[in-house]
């Protein structure tokens, strides 16, 4: 039987059929949806991420502490102030005893014997200060800190140094106290995880814990809790020549730049200390800063300090004679950072002066007895300083004495015998600044910035 013949077009239609449908809905769906998806996407912002720390907020100053060593043979005068001459009670802790101190004008002395812990709260706290004096010995009773620098300390017969840590609160604290000599770092296993009490002081003979001939540095650094560091220096010459001690003040920290205020009596020896507490050589570079200028003394050149090592430099013939006449500093320029002191001794007297802080507002100081002024170098820029002093009456000797500075130059401001506080303004400016005071021997007290506002811990609950 014959197949039935197709029409003739049939195929076409088909084809035309097929190509005019549409697409079907799966198709469409297949298609939109990964593109409406990655619309969706673009238009999706990602969650920050929650912060975990939050920086500080700063506060009025509403509590401050200061330390003061224990006496010096003679050295039993307190002077406490606050330059903002508020009155009103401090917190005392005399020893172990608890005490108060009554602040008239914004001024107190008092005579102790032991080491006494100060205490401002409120209006008290910002511009207080404290310093222990007497029988040619004067220190300023500093605040814990969490590190501090002594340079030029001894661990001999005849050149010992006592350190003293004291904690000012009632939790215990711990320091690590690392020294340097002439060759490195020295091993003392007794001043490694040192631990002091609450209230307490714990007291290291270096010559005992670790004797040694070298010139030595001391870095004390807290890991718990807070501790005020104080060192006392004794030079025991042999034969019949007198002791002499002093309390050698601390360094906060080693500069690459620092300036030494205040050279004492032309007539001491001189013996310049530098440590390099680093792990490459460094070498340093002394300039003499008087009021007219800062210039290199002939016949000094650089000092060379292998890594992690102290040295002596005999500044005596430098420091003497008319090159040396109205000298008030030294300027020391290194390649790396380093500390120093100046040690300043005669048959009866010793005195220190260590690189100091600069200081860009506000400084205040209680004052020793005797003879005293204050001396500026290390400008930052060409500005003003201001001083103003008081009696132990809180009555103003030094109403507002202006004084311009430069840099490259020293200033200097005599004080009346009298004066008791004082504070020193910064105008346009930083420098450094200290105290020389002459009472039966010289003492220089290097000054540091006024503190008025404290940070204040952001704690927040933990994120879990």
């Amino acid at each position: 039987m014959s197949e039935p013949t197709p029409a003739p077009g049939g195929s076409r239609r088909r084809v035309a059929e097929v190509t005019r449908r549409r697409p079907s809905p799966l198709t469409l769906l297949a298609v939109a949806i990964p593109l409406l998806t990655v619309a969706a996407l673009g238009l999706v912002r990602p969650a920050e991420p929650r912060t975990t720390s939050h920086p500080p907020t700063t506060a009025p100053l509403d509590r401050t502490t200061a330390v003061c060593p224990a006496r010096l043979p003679g050295a039993d005068d307190l002077r406490l102030g606050t330059t903002d001459l508020v009155s009103g009670e401090l917190a005392l802790r005399v020893g172990r005893e608890d005490d108060t101190q009554d602040l008239d004008s914004g001024v107190a002395l008092r005579t102790e014997r032991a080491p006494v812990v100060v205490n401002g709260t409120g209006d008290l706290a910002p511009g207080l200060v404290a310093t222990r004096s007497g029988s040619g010995s004067a220190v300023r009773c500093d605040e814990p800190a969490p590190e501090r620098w002594f340079t030029g300390v001894g661990a001999s017969a005849e050149h010992s140094s006592t350190l003293t840590l004291t904690n000012s609160d009632k939790g215990p604290a711990v320091a690590d106290v690392t020294v340097w000599d002439g060759s490195g770092v020295v091993d003392v296993p007794a001043l490694r995880g040192v631990r002091v009490p609450g209230g307490r002081s714990a007291t290291f003979d270096l010559s005992e814990v670790t004797p040694n001939r070298d010139a030595l540095a001391v870095r004390v650094a807290v890991s718990r809790g807070r501790l005020a560091s104080s060192m006392v220096d004794l030079v025991d010459p042999l034969g019949r020549a007198k002791p002499v001690r002093e309390w050698l003040p601390a360094q906060a920290a080693p500069a690459t730049t620092s300036y030494v205020v205040g050279v004492g009596t032309a007539a001491a020896d001189r013996t310049l200390t530098l440590a390099n507490p680093g792990d490459s050589e460094v070498r340093v570079g002394l300039k003499l800063v008087s009021g007219e200028s800062e210039f290199a003394p002939s016949g000094v050149e650089e000092v060379t300090l292998a890594p992690a090592s102290v040295s002596e430099v005999d500044l005596s013939g430098i420091l003497r004679g008319k090159r040396a006449a109205g000298v008030q500093a030294l300027r020391l320029e290194a390649t790396g950072p380093v500390t120093a002191s100046l040690r300043s001794r005669t048959p009866s007297d010793l005195a220190f002066a260590v690189a100091g802080s600069v200081v860009d507002s506000d400084s205040g100081v209680a004052l020793p007895a005797g003879t005293k002024r204050i001396l500026l170098a290390g400008a930052s820029a060409p500005g003003v300083v201001t001083v103003q002093a008081w009696d132990e009456d809180g009555e103003t000797v030094v109403r507002e004495r202006r004084v311009e500075v430069d840099p490259a130059t020293a200033a200097r401001v005599n004080l009346p015998d009298d004066a008791v506080l004082a504070l020193v303004r910064l105008e346009r400016t930083g420098a450094v600044v200290s105290v020389e005071a002459s009472d039966r021997g010289v003492s220089v007290l290097p000054l540091e910035q006024l503190e008025t506002t404290s940070e204040v811990p952001d704690v927040r609950p933990a994120q879990r």
